[in-house]
């Protein structure tokens, strides 16, 4: 039987914990459009006739650009942290457990919202003041440290940002998103279950 699942790009979670891990689902519908414009190679819907799942993390989207010539517009560490300002901005959310999408119409817009804030901030990771290679012990525990201490502010900064259509009273499960043209065929609930079983980082 076919798998239901989204006919438009979405971005799959899976949290425990404060923890995460976030997958970008390009349908085929996409692919499709995309290899017709010459955008990524045909061979991709031999490999993927079902869509891409595609881990977001930097490595991921690497060697899915090497492999297929395309790479998504953005960039997966800002999605991550723009991922991490939305959850943490839900009610229990560093106890949630669960699994879901969010359309990509919700999460990529924040994105550029909380790079703008995190930039007025002082606080994007290429902001940050780079160190030169420390040559005693000392340098090396006080680099570390300050290191430390900048990443700890940004994500303080992505605790307490409030993010537009998020309700702080709801789990991120009951968030109310935009809803999501589907597939015909099986449960979203056992394509999430599909995704598990893949494992894999990020």
């Amino acid at each position: 039987m076919t798998i239901k699942s989204p006919k438009e790009a979405v971005y799959y979670y899976e949290a425990s914990n404060g923890e995460f891990r976030l997958v970008y689902f390009i349908p085929p519908e996409e692919l499709e459009r995309l290899a017709q414009d010459g955008s990524i190679e045909t061979q991709v819907l031999e490999d993927f006739p079902d869509g891409v799942d595609l881990n977001v993390t930097k490595p991921d989207f690497d060697e899915f650009q090497e492999l297929y010539g395309y790479r998504p517009d953005n960039d997966p560490e800002e999605l991550r942290r723009a991922f991490f300002a939305m959850l943490s901005g839900t009610r229990d959310w560093q106890s949630f457990r669960g699994s879901g999408f969010i359309p990509a119409a919700d999460l990529e817009p924040l994105a550029e919202t909380v790079e703008d804030s995190l930039q007025e901030k002082g606080l994007l990771p290429d902001e940050m003041v780079e160190f030169s290679v420390p040559s005693s012990l000392p340098e090396r525990r006080a680099q570390s440290a300050r290191q430390a201490a900048q990443q700890e502010q940004m994500v303080e900064h992505l605790e307490q940002m409030e993010v537009e259509g998020i309700d702080p009273t709801l789990t991120l499960r009951e968030q109310r998103f935009k809803p999501i043209k589907m597939q015909e065929g099986k449960s979203a609930e056992e394509v999430f279950t599909k995704l598990q079983r893949k494992g894999g980082g990020g």
